[in-house]
């Protein structure tokens, strides 16, 4: 027992990069304006590693109609479905800023009675050189009334043709994820999976002329093991939209929602759609699969 003992000793003496190096692995990432990154607790499974990269920054700018002055955006997470061009997020990444816009434009119409708005849309790749922006159009969001709290958004044509040009491996296309589709499985009660998104951290300046502006502070980017707990099928929320939830212990952060719930074979088993204090809940891949079917998108 001793001699193993004082063999291992010997070896984390001298092999202590080794060791790192293999700790390390599948848990870093290079992100631009950030360098190196750790984007897990523990290294990752290798196509859940590969999978969790192709996931996108989703935003909604909201500006005064009629000019360029944009006014607030909400930020979350989506990613592509089974379909090349088709990306999946939150409905209530825009639900919720629209209800922040309603406030600020009964505001404005005091002093301004012509004032209105209108929104966009954005996703954004992040490399490790770059942040890359592209435009997305709204291609069906859960019906108004229930609780399907899902949205489609499609990239443009002169985006994909963009995504289609072959890189190499020294200069990979980025866009090229945009191509790149996920498969849907389901997950079983007790199911190691894995929660994937990027979390915005912002905060607000006044400016010269004390018009607040937001500014990044921080983006988290990344990816928690959890587990499968419940299976929520017998509750209101399947009367009114879902047909199947999943309960899971453990992390996400707030800008998760339309994030990634994965199993160990990088297969999509979820969408992220809510949090508690300890528990995330995920949309099945069942109901996003018939979303996406009802809505021509699949």
């Amino acid at each position: 027992m001793f001699q193993k003992t004082a063999l291992l000793l010997l070896f984390v003496l001298l092999h202590p990069s080794d060791i790192l190096a293999q700790d390390m692995r599948n848990r870093t990432e290079e992100m631009y304006r950030f360098g190196r990154v750790i984007i897990a607790t523990e290294p990752l499974p290798d196509k859940v590693y590969e999978a969790q990269k192709r996931k996108f920054v989703i935003s909604v700018i909201f500006s005064e109609k009629g000019t360029n002055n944009e006014i607030i955006s909400g930020i979350g997470t989506g990613f592509t479905t089974d379909q090349p061009g088709v990306i999946i997020t939150a409905r209530h990444l825009l639900s919720e800023t629209i209800r922040d816009m309603d406030v600020l434009k009964a505001e404005r119409i005091k002093t301004n009675p012509g004032f209105d708005y209108t929104y966009t849309f954005k996703g954004t790749i992040i490399t490790r050189d770059s942040w890359i922006d592209f435009p997305l159009t709204l291609a069906a969001a859960g019906e108004a009334g229930t609780l399907k709290d899902m949205m489609a958004l499609k990239v443009g044509i002169r985006t994909i043709e963009q995504a289609l040009i072959s890189g190499d491996i020294k200069s990979p296309n980025p866009l090229g994820i945009l191509m790149r589709t996920f498969e849907f499985a389901d997950a079983s009660l007790g199911e190691k999976v894995f929660i994937s998104g990027y979390a915005p951290i912002l905060t607000q300046l006044p400016d010269k002329n004390n018009n607040i502006t937001s500014i990044y502070v921080d983006l988290i980017n990344f990816t928690f093991p959890a587990e499968i707990t419940a299976k929520i099928e017998g509750m209101p929320v399947n009367k009114n939209g879902i047909s199947l939830m999943y309960r899971m212990r453990d992390g996400a952060e707030p800008g998760y929602s339309g994030g990634l719930v994965m199993n160990a074979k990088g297969q999509v088993v979820g969408i992220i759609s809510a949090m508690s204090k300890n528990f995330v809940y995920a949309i099945s891949s069942k109901d996003i699969k018939n979303f996406l079917k009802d809505n021509e998108l699949r």
